[in-house]
């Protein structure tokens, strides 16, 4: 508990064995909460890994029939959508250390690249095996475009937080 909270008690009458009692509560609350933050995350991750999967076989059609924009468009729109999905599940998790959130935002994006290198390779392999008229795709490039379509929300995210208390720091020192 910080200093100025146990002054604050002390003055409301608070003795020192109440206010030792009560941190030894919300200390115990804060390990559960963050145990608990832990399960949630690593389900959260696995979760996002299995739609990161889903969607990577979902675009393999659209891989043998689309090309140049409508392609990567249709990549961008699928990749936001697991992006959101990242970012909803396992950015807004609290009581977790940086490395989990490092670790989550380093993991994911290469799964995606992995995945859909993956994917395009077996398109590409599709187009050949039934002589289609579709050009094969590049599997580097929209990779990168689906990893960077997928780490959007994420940036948003983070950038919408840090105006926001910058904003707080103004208003507090106007006050």
């Amino acid at each position: 508990m910080k200093e100025q909270n146990k002054l604050r008690l002390k003055e409301k009458g608070w003795t020192e064995e109440d206010i030792k009692k009560a941190e030894s509560i919300l200390e115990k609350q804060e390990e559960y909460d963050k145990h608990f933050s832990k399960i949630v995350f690593w389900s959260a991750l696995i979760v996002t890994i299995f739609g990161n999967l889903i969607v990577s076989l979902v675009l393999i059609p659209f891989l043998i029939v689309l090309y140049d924009w409508v392609l990567y468009t249709v990549i961008i729109l699928l990749a936001g959508t697991i992006g959101f999905l990242y970012r909803l599940l396992i950015m807004d998790i609290g009581h977790l250390d940086k490395k989990n959130h490092f670790f989550a935002s380093i993991l994911i994006p290469i799964i995606a690249i992995a995945n859909m290198v993956g994917m395009v390779l077996i398109s590409n392999k599709f187009i050949t095996d039934l002589k289609l008229q579709n050009t094969q795709h590049n599997p580097w490039i929209a990779a990168v475009v689906f990893a960077i379509a997928m780490i959007l929300p994420y940036l948003f995210g983070q950038m919408r937080l840090l105006l926001k208390e910058k904003k707080a720091k103004v208003l507090h020192l106007n006050s």
